[in-house]
């Protein structure tokens, strides 16, 4: 006797499911193994990456609509994509016809802005920025709390424009604390989103929802492993990406002229990787710019940080140990070489080194790189 469930059409909602476990399964074989650049026994690497990356998508899309959003915290110290310790990343889906209202107050950042990008409609990779905002440019009340609009019309206080392709916002408030703020759970910030000229209820999820939903999922996912942002070789680097090991590229502000994506457009980056023995360091040296926030981290092959709760991988200037006209002197090595201003490898023989110098004084320069032995950092390599 026939299953009757077999001559049963399937659901949107089934394919759409089906269809996300497909490309899991695609990531997996073209993504996470030695035909990508993760060599072989680093493939946990891989799979961790790609279960953080689907946990993001649930969160962020499978129960929020453009039509009704919420704010989702992006990363977090157990959830890593491209993260930073010392910031804090809120994320709303959007849609370019409608109108919304941010809510929020100031707090201990030293930096909060509002980015809307583009192109990014239904989970996928953003393609431009459409409006950005930042604590300069805005109106508060006496109590820090502000009022945004996000509106295809113009308003006259605090508001973002929105064009047809507009596909969400998100919210940075960035901290230079002693203790990275990502480590500090009782650091939350106030933020908020409403729909003004949404629907008066979100109707109860249907197939059609959330098969709808469930492909923004795939989406989101896909676009972190297509390329762009997740997984290593090949990917397109940008300008200020170092591709000389043990050196940095030069500090460029972000525009999505490289490639779009989630960057600030007030931030100069600069980046590139350590290749380094189990008994070498990296010292990069320079001079950081007055500014309102400096920090230097390291990424894995999944643009990850290492457990920041238990070891030291990244640091801001507030951290920094420097010296006079504010020069400063850090050190990557697998083990503490005795001097401020140490990095852990954690045991990465590569990785990458991420610098940001949010709204700088003067153009930064690119830090000046020298691998030593380790035994010789604490005398200057002499």
């Amino acid at each position: 006797m026939s299953d009757p469930q077999e001559s049963r059409p399937a659901s949107e909602t089934r394919r759409a499911w089906q269809d996300l476990l497909g490309a899991l399964a695609e990531i997996d074989a073209d993504w996470i193994g030695p035909q990508r650049g993760l060599a072989p026994g680093r493939e946990h690497l891989g799979i961790r990456g790609l279960g953080m990356a689907l946990w993001g998508a649930l969160d962020l899309y499978l129960e929020n609509e453009p039509e009704r959003p919420h704010f989702v915290r992006l990363i977090s110290p157990y959830r890593k994509w491209g993260d930073n310790p010392d910031a804090i990343y809120f994320f709303a889906p959007l849609r370019g016809d409608l109108t919304y209202r941010v809510q929020g107050r100031r707090g201990r950042e030293v930096y909060l802005s509002l980015t809307v990008h583009g192109g990014d409609r239904d989970g996928h990779w953003p393609t431009r920025v459409v409006a950005e905002l930042n604590m300069d440019d805005m109106a508060f009340d006496a109590d820090g709390s502000f009022e945004v609009v996000l509106s295809p019309e113009a308003h006259r206080v605090n508001w973002m424009p929105l064009e047809e392709d507009a596909g969400s916002v998100v919210v940075r408030f960035y901290f230079n604390e002693a203790q990275a703020a990502s480590a500090q759970p009782e650091l939350v910030p106030d933020l908020r989103i409403e729909t003004v000229d949404g629907p008066e209820q979100v109707p109860v999820p249907d197939d059609e929802t959330v098969a709808r939903r469930l492909r923004r999922v795939e989406a989101w996912v896909r676009s972190k492993f297509g390329g762009q942002m997740l997984g290593p070789q090949p990917r397109r680097r940008p300008s200020w990406y170092s591709e000389v090991p043990n050196t940095m590229g030069p500090p460029v502000d972000w525009t999505d002229g490289d490639g779009g994506g989630w960057g600030a457009v007030d931030i100069a980056y600069s980046a590139g990787e350590y290749e380094l023995g189990p008994d070498e360091a990296l010292v990069m040296e320079g001079r950081l710019p007055e500014g309102l926030f400096t920090n230097v981290v390291i990424w894995n092959e999944l643009g990850q940080t290492a457990d920041y709760l238990e070891r030291t991988v990244s640091l801001n200037d507030t951290q920094m140990e420097l010296g006079e006209d504010r020069r400063y002197r850090v050190v990557i090595s697998h083990r503490d070489p005795g001097v401020p201003n140490w990095l852990d490898t954690c045991g990465e023989p590569r990785a990458a080194v991420f610098w940001r110098f949010m709204l700088p004084a003067e153009p930064p320069e690119a830090p000046v790189c020298t691998v030593m032995p380790v035994d010789r950092v604490a005398d200057g390599g002499q």
